[in-house]
């Protein structure tokens, strides 16, 4: 009824006490005790022994489930009124109640929140009353309820011969105090409330409580005074908002007891306190709590909001039109209520796996009997989870005939490898059937056309001896290019004979051997190369080419330099050969590696044009790549990448 405080002189207390006494002891017909935020009794009157049972010691401390039947506590019963009261100010129900002795009787029970000087919740009101009519009380009860009136006879005696005392206490409470007659006119005002609305605690004429109601809320003040007379004994609580002297309007929390029954007070006793700030803070928790709810009433992913027992809490219109439901059906539901068969899926697993770990978890499900792919979003938090759902269905249907079109071309794909295959195969042998045939009429032409010259050089003459000479030297050409067919042909059938290659010395006898009898001074840049995977007969084809490229292209060169060195990357090394020849012209890059493709005029170099697509055809079959970078004039560089 009144804030306390612990500072004050224990006299004062002492009145503080015999005027709760005054106010809530003496009632008998009435259970009327205090609780905590939790639900623990802090204290007790007589009427709560006499329904109950339970004497004051064996009851303070105790947890408030004692009172509940054992339906009610399995079903939480406590824990719910407790938190009806905190969302609502107060809250009553006809219920089951238990007696110390296991007995049940029919109650009505309110109860109302108390909070404190600074507006923190300190705990509840409960009231009970006995309404089943079947009170039985025996002797001993009989003459502890008769000393007890005598008690609270002799404290309203003392309470009366400390009045001054008293007004002194009640003054300087927190809570403003009104007394008011049966029609409700104030003929008592405390100083305190004075200090909430500005009206003078002496009396102003003018000030009527019902008049000074908001006009919203004026029929709700006579309704509650309605209830106070027909209920004497009985606190009821109301807030509404009332006008300040100075004209503005407050916010405050009532309690209204009518005690005129009681000849020692004869007064409807009125508590209030000024709570616009915390209103204020509630109007802008709504407000803030409306937004979010608008928020995620727009957005287009399905949001629902579950409590640690994995009951619903909050879903929005999208989430229900997804699952095809009501959003607010599910409140209060458990996920395993509302939809049994998620309980079998992943998606269950992870709801308990992140009330446990407090860890965001995100994955795909698929919800059968509503034919749905969803994509969920867990965010763990004290109060719970809150989960965003997306439904994937149409994604998850394109990607299902994304791998099915894919399965279907892979397939297209593999029997398409098995025909290149096998014409790679016919064409290999053709190949080599034809290089192998063409050699027989080479050797005789060649032959015939030495004889000739032998034996006729002197009476051909010069045009004769031309035309001699350039039959030999074709031949030798057309030699030279059955021999390169037959080895492009050979290495499509060999197969790859693997070992380590120590590179660096591979590259110096292939200079040793090139460089063998060259007239020309060649500079030559040899870094220590790295070791390779490789076939060692196919490699050293590789670098005798392209050695041989770097030291033909360059001869014309006044100073000729080889540089020959690597590159090193994650899983695999780059070596290079570069030169300061003639070079090339890029836009022509892609004839260098094919069958017969030549840059350079015969007459300015030799060749076949089948050395560089034999040396990409090895690089391919290990695994790797090649490429070349040029400018005409300014040298070339040609890379091959090998994994390591």
């Amino acid at each position: 009824m009144f804030s306390e405080n612990s500072n004050r002189p224990a006299d004062d207390q002492n009145v503080d006490e015999k005027l709760f006494r005054l106010l809530v002891a003496s009632v008998k017909d009435y259970a009327i005790y205090l609780i905590d935020a939790n639900g623990y009794v802090l204290s007790w009157n007589q009427g709560a022994a006499n329904i109950t049972g339970y004497a004051e010691n064996e009851v303070t401390g105790k947890h408030i489930s004692i009172f509940y039947t054992p339906e009610d506590i399995q079903k939480n019963k406590p824990r719910f009124h407790l938190n009806e009261a905190l969302k609502n100010g107060i809250y009553e129900e006809d219920c089951w109640r238990v007696r110390k002795n296991g007995e049940v009787f029919w109650a009505n029970e309110v109860l109302t929140t108390i909070y404190n000087d600074n507006g923190h919740l300190t705990g509840f009101a409960v009231i009970v009353r006995d309404i089943t009519g079947r009170k039985k009380l025996d002797d001993d009860s009989a003459a502890a309820n008769a000393e007890l009136e005598r008690r609270v006879k002799e404290n309203t005696k003392k309470a009366i011969a400390t009045e001054r005392r008293f007004r002194k206490l009640i003054e300087n409470s927190y809570d403003g105090i009104y007394l008011l007659d049966k029609n409700f006119d104030i003929f008592y005002r405390s100083l305190s409330s004075e200090r909430i609305n500005g009206w003078s605690h002496t009396g102003d004429a003018e000030y009527d409580m019902a008049k000074m109601a908001h006009p919203d809320e004026e029929n709700a003040v006579k309704d509650i005074w309605k209830k106070v007379l027909s209920k004497p004994g009985i606190p009821h609580f109301l807030t509404y908002r009332t006008q300040h002297k100075q004209g503005y309007y407050i916010w405050v929390e009532c309690i209204f007891n009518n005690m005129l029954h009681d000849k020692d007070i004869n007064a409807i006793v009125c508590n209030f306190r000024n709570v616009t700030e915390r209103k204020a803070a509630e109007e802008e928790i709504r407000k803030k709590t409306e937004q979010v709810e608008n928020i995620l009433e727009s957005i287009t992913d399905g949001f629902v909001a579950f409590d640690n027992n994995l009951r619903y809490t909050y879903a929005n219109g999208q989430a229900g039109e997804m699952l095809c439901v009501k959003p607010e059906s599910l409140i209060g539901q458990h996920v395993g209520d509302a939809f049994p068969e998620a309980l079998k899926l992943p998606t269950y697993k992870a709801f308990k796996e992140a009330l446990v770990t407090k860890q965001y978890i995100m994955l795909e499900d698929y919800y059968a009997p509503l034919n749905l792919w969803l994509e969920i979003h867990i965010y763990p938090s004290a109060n719970g989870l809150s989960v965003f759902i997306r439904n994937i269905s149409e994604r998850k249907q394109a990607e299902l005939e994304i791998l099915q079109l894919n399965e279907s071309l892979e397939k297209k794909v593999v029997e398409r490898t098995e025909q290149l295959q096998a014409a790679n195969k016919e064409l290999e042998s053709f190949s080599y059937s034809v290089s192998h045939d063409l050699r027989t009429p080479l050797r005789a032409v060649s032959g015939y056309a030495t004889m000739l010259k032998e034996d006729f050089e002197d009476k051909l003459g010069d045009e004769g001896n031309r035309i001699i000479n350039t039959i030999i030297n074709s031949a030798r050409l057309m030699g030279q290019l059955i021999d390169d067919l037959l080895a492009f042909s050979r290495l499509g059938r060999k197969e790859l004979a693997v070992y380590k290659v120590d590179m660096y010395t591979l590259v110096k006898n292939c200079l040793r051997e090139l460089l063998d009898g060259e007239p020309l001074n060649y500079e030559i840049k040899l870094q220590q190369l790295p070791d390779c995977e490789a076939d060692p007969s196919m490699i050293k084809h590789v670098w005798m080419n392209l050695l041989g490229n770097a030291i033909k292209y360059s001869s014309k060169t006044l100073n000729p330099v080889i540089d020959i060195g690597f590159v090193s990357q994650e899983g695999s090394v780059i070596y290079y050969v570069k030169d300061n020849g003639v070079g090339f012209d890029m836009q022509y890059s892609n004839k260098l590696f094919g069958v017969f493709q030549r840059l350079h005029r015969q007459d300015e170099f030799e060749g076949t044009g089948v050395g560089l697509a034999l040396v990409k055809r090895i690089i391919d079959k290990h695994g790797g790549t090649i490429w070349a970078e040029s400018s005409p004039g300014e040298g070339a560089v040609f890379y091959i990448k090998l994994p390591l």
